[in-house]
């Protein structure tokens, strides 16, 4: 960073400004290209449309997404090297900026302020000021549900900058401590805290990547106070889509392992939404983004089991887990003008914290849970949702989807509509179009590309519940259900 110190701040934040608007333009043209494309479906069929759709979705679309993103991250850049070179200005009073800084912005947010407590604070600031506090106080906003999410991941993109250069500062740091001890640290915490960093370290890198691969990306949380990176990253933008699916993944769910596959699913899983909305919906022209949820230290083997706050075989991780979960989800509706169709998406452990959360207000309108141990309760009325608005996948020969640890087996609860994971043909209502989906089985595959649990889920997220397959999916593993509770 220190490259630029002593260039002008006004001109870096002027190309700033530059980036950001170029990118919401080509953002702009993505959105007239998708209407444009929407009105050629409502009134043309046949094969040639099907392949405007799919140049459209697998190469125009991307790309056009893709191309705001750098844009975006060297605006974010061009912020933080103005914030740094603001900083040196003040403390040694050599170099000083062109011009008088913006209007001051009132002070912090409100201290343990809700997302609505929140809004009103950021949407009280001018333009100029919501600039100046992501420019000098992004730890502000970042987080900060209620907050408008594009400023968040501006705010996020600047501290993964300023972290990256703190975390190698610290890494250095106890490298030459660890060099100079000749126990290596077994008197003191030193290699495991130099552990920490480097797994921090590969968590940013994971992420970076992420938010460089093709498409819109957002940086919606990011949280290094913890003892494993926390993050959230969307496919599409939230501040805007028609519908938003937030996705809570199970245990031993971590970014440095995890992220980029979780981000690569719920990338095909936006994009099978989208096609299934335009479908369904064809005149809407309505817009779908996708969030993989890891705002939490999720349950690990080893020696978290027998940690009852940290065990996979309690629901202690999975209460402080929605505890974090709830004022997110509650922020996507305080931040924006009109409400999003809004689908919470629980995988395995993911889904007990899905269920716990969903006893709340949470502005959620549809829920699919799928391998779940259980969501938390044994009847579907504690959750806030209306009813036939929870589904739940099983696939054969998932074992996890059988034991009921936390509550009744979904599988056998009243009110939650069953959808399949087995092999499935399904037959356009509008177009006659006849598709095939394939079967997923175990535990970990629900997310699996032109799979039928994908299509099911996608149908939910597009405001098509009625587009499901159903199936009840219960197989021989339901009828082993105390065993399975005595085993764990």
């Amino acid at each position: 960073m220190s490259e630029l110190l002593g260039a002008n701040t006004d001109l870096l934040e002027r190309n700033a400004q530059s980036l950001s608007a170029d990118a919401r333009r080509v953002q702009d043209i993505r959105v007239l290209a998708q209407r444009a494309v929407a009105e050629l479906q409502s009134s043309w069929n046949g094969a040639d449309l099907m392949h405007v759709t799919q140049q459209w979705e697998q190469q125009a679309s991307p790309r056009l997404a893709g191309a705001s993103a750098p844009l975006d991250t060297c605006a974010a850049q061009l912020r933080a090297q103005s914030a740094a070179q603001r900083a040196a200005s003040s403390e040694d009073g050599s170099i000083g900026a062109t011009r008088a800084l913006p209007p001051a912005p009132p002070g912090a947010p409100p201290r343990r302020g809700s997302p609505a407590d929140n809004a009103i604070w950021w949407k009280s600031l001018s333009t100029l000021q919501q600039q100046r506090v992501i420019r000098e106080h992004p730890d502000w906003v970042g987080n900060r549900d209620g907050v408008s999410f594009t400023d968040r991941d501006a705010a996020n993109r600047a501290l993964l900058i300023v972290d990256r250069e703190r975390l190698i500062a610290e890494k250095g740091r106890l490298e030459a401590v660890l060099a100079g001890d000749w126990s290596h640290g077994a008197f003191t915490n030193d290699d495991a805290a130099l552990d920490h960093v480097e797994d921090k370290l590969a968590s940013l890198a994971v992420i970076t990547a992420s938010l460089a691969s093709p498409g819109q990306r957002q940086l919606l949380l990011l949280d290094l106070s913890q003892p494993r990176a926390q993050a959230a990253i969307a496919n599409g933008n939230v501040e805007t889509a028609d519908n938003v699916a937030v996705f809570v993944p199970g245990m031993s769910s971590n970014i440095t392992d995890s992220m980029k596959a979780y981000d690569t699913e719920m990338r095909h899983m936006q994009q099978r939404a989208q096609l299934e909305s335009n479908r369904a919906h064809p005149t809407l022209a309505s817009t779908t983004a996708t969030v993989t949820w890891a705002g939490c230290q999720t349950p690990e083997w080893g020696l978290d089991l027998v940690i009852p706050s940290k065990s996979v075989l309690s629901d202690a991780g999975a209460g402080t887990g929605a505890a974090s979960l709830v004022p997110f989800l509650q922020g996507i509706g305080a931040s924006r003008d009109k409400d999003a169709h809004l689908t919470l998406l629980g995988h395995s452990y993911g889904s007990t914290t899905a269920g716990i959360a969903l006893r709340q207000e949470t502005g959620v309108d549809d829920a699919v849970f799928f391998g779940s141990p259980g969501l938390g309760t044994g009847d579907i009325r504690d959750l806030k949702l209306a009813p036939g608005h929870a589904s739940y996948i099983e696939a054969p020969w998932d074992p996890i989807g059988d034991v009921g640890a936390f509550g009744a087996d979904p599988s056998f609860l009243g009110g939650v509509v069953h959808a399949s994971a087995r092999e499935s043909t399904v037959v356009d209502p509008v177009t006659g179009e006849i598709r095939h989906f394939d079967e997923v089985t175990g535990h970990n595959a629900y997310l699996v590309d032109n799979s039928t649990s994908q299509y099911n889920i996608s149908v939910v997220i597009a405001g098509a519940r009625d587009r499901q397959v159903f199936d009840p999916g219960i197989g021989l593993g339901d009828g082993l259900i105390p065993s399975a509770r005595v085993l764990l």
